[in-house]
């Protein structure tokens, strides 16, 4: 088993902050310590629930609580198989495609973002670690987009990793199918050494393709979910071809279980966050703005807006989460989190210490007034926390209850916890609301329009309903 210094650990510990969610602005808190300590009855017993794998956790019949406990499950002997199959491959390919889409992408971007150079592609490959440049398709249909992307591999060597459960999903689907070509008219039979598949270890379409053409393959576990799947071989075998130290990302997952697996409810932040933005919901809080003041870590952010909504968003309930870039969002809906309608949670994930740090130098005119700064031995980490301090406090007395998420740096320990942390809460937050936070009905219903407006065989019936619908409904098109 991997293990980390106790100082690392202590100094690496993220932090939940409640401030501003329990202490009075105009006379009152927005939640009280009491409302909390009474919240944490029911919590502690979901919490139980969900430990016990009770509760309402399945997909057709399968509990989808796999994750809870693949932190400890994971072995050495699997990741060094993942560095090695990757380590390989990187010797032979310029340029590595990741093709996925909703969990199979948001927390693999999130996660090599946030772990890597900001250009990371755009360095030499000696500066990228030996590494070969990585790109994201088959996250979306957009035909610019993907023969834009497809332009920046001319004259390179290419290697795949195709993520897909079933290998039918239609927008990862399509992209695998025109590189699939694209490699095989180009490199022959060793276009099969190229490509890595991460599917269903039995059945599917991918499952099928794979074992005929003889692709080196890894396993989608079927009690695991998209969105919670960061840490299968989803995630781990795209982190490690970007050189991020998966072992270290394993152990952050690993601390982060430890510290939610407690009952103690103030201890553990996981209940804690659950039960903060629950009651949230309850006092009419319909909005969660995620703010940052990292544009590495922003990727976290989205990776949310998938996690809560896809998790929570059943018969009518759940926060829209909206990701933000501060402080470049203070200048544009900024006014509206301080001045607009107080429907709105506020969340930040708080970057404490950058991994470069730049200096303000002095100006002898000083015609910006900055010299404040520069003489007191500011840099820009300094105001670079003030982005969140100052808009937190702020907000808050302006009437927009947040609660802050600290990471003290990048690292992939830290990553870890914090995914870890998020899919603990959001499966407190499905039984707080008593629906199933590991499925997503409501998705499919895309899918099925979808489909029926291609053509796709089987869908006639639809198809023909649908347009007739459709067609209805545009009347009133000008």
């Amino acid at each position: 088993m991997y293990t980390l210094d106790e100082t690392f650990i202590k100094n690496n510990q993220i932090g939940l902050d409640i401030t501003y969610i329990v202490n009075p602005v105009k006379g009152e808190p927005f939640i009280s310590h009491d409302e909390l300590n009474q919240m944490a009855l029911i919590v502690v017993e979901k919490h139980r629930q969900l430990q016990r794998g009770e509760g309402d956790c399945r997909d057709g019949d399968i509990p989808m609580l796999g994750w809870q406990s693949l932190p400890d499950e994971i072995t050495k002997a699997h990741l060094d198989e993942i560095v090695a199959v990757t380590n390989e491959l990187a010797g032979k390919i310029d340029v590595f495609v990741s093709l996925g889409i909703g969990g199979s992408y948001l927390g693999i971007e999130a996660t090599v973002k946030a772990l890597t150079h900001t250009y990371f592609n755009e360095l030499s490959r000696n500066q990228r670690g030996d590494r070969p440049q990585v790109y994201f398709l088959g996250q979306n249909t957009d035909p610019d987009f993907f023969h834009g992307t497809l332009d920046l591999f001319a004259g390179k060597r290419i290697g795949l990793n195709v993520i897909s459960k079933s290998g039918t999903t239609t927008e990862t689907a399509i992209a695998f199918r025109i590189l699939r070509r694209l490699l095989e008219e180009k490199e022959g039979d060793r276009a099969r050494e190229l490509i890595l598949a991460t599917t269903d270890s039995k059945r599917g379409a991918l499952r099928a393709l794979s074992d005929q053409k003889g692709y080196k393959s890894f396993v989608i576990p079927n009690n695991i979910g998209g969105r919670f799947s960061v840490l299968t071989d989803v995630g781990l075998v795209r982190l490690a071809m970007a050189g991020i130290d998966i072992h270290e990302f394993v152990a952050g997952f690993r601390q982060m279980k430890k510290r939610a697996d407690g009952d103690e409810f103030w201890s553990n932040p996981a209940m804690l966050h659950a039960a903060v933005r629950h009651l949230a919901y309850q006092k009419g809080k319909k909005i969660e703005v995620v703010a940052t003041n990292s544009t590495a870590i922003y990727g976290l952010a989205r990776w949310m807006e998938q996690l809560f909504p896809e998790s929570e968003g059943h018969n009518g309930y759940g926060m829209w989460v909206s990701p933000s870039l501060y402080s470049e969002k203070l200048h544009a809906n900024g006014q509206m989190v301080q001045d607009g309608e107080r429907n709105i949670l506020e969340t930040f994930l708080c970057l404490g210490e950058s991994t470069r740090n730049v200096e303000i130098p002095t100006d002898p005119d000083n015609l910006d007034g900055l010299n404040y700064l520069s003489d007191a031995g500011r840099k820009m980490n300094f105001i670079n926390r003030l982005v969140i301090d100052g808009p937190a406090y702020a907000h808050f007395q302006g009437g927009v209850p947040n609660m802050t998420i600290n990471i003290p740096r990048r690292n992939a320990f830290n990553i870890g916890q914090f995914y870890y942390l998020m899919e603990r809460s959001v499966a407190l937050s499905g039984y707080l609301a008593g629906h199933n936070p590991f499925v997503q009905p409501g998705v499919e219903a895309y899918k099925k329009a979808m489909f029926a407006l291609a053509g796709k065989s089987g869908c006639e019936a639809d198809s023909q309903a649908i347009s007739t619908a459709i067609n209805n409904l545009k009347q009133t098109v000008i």
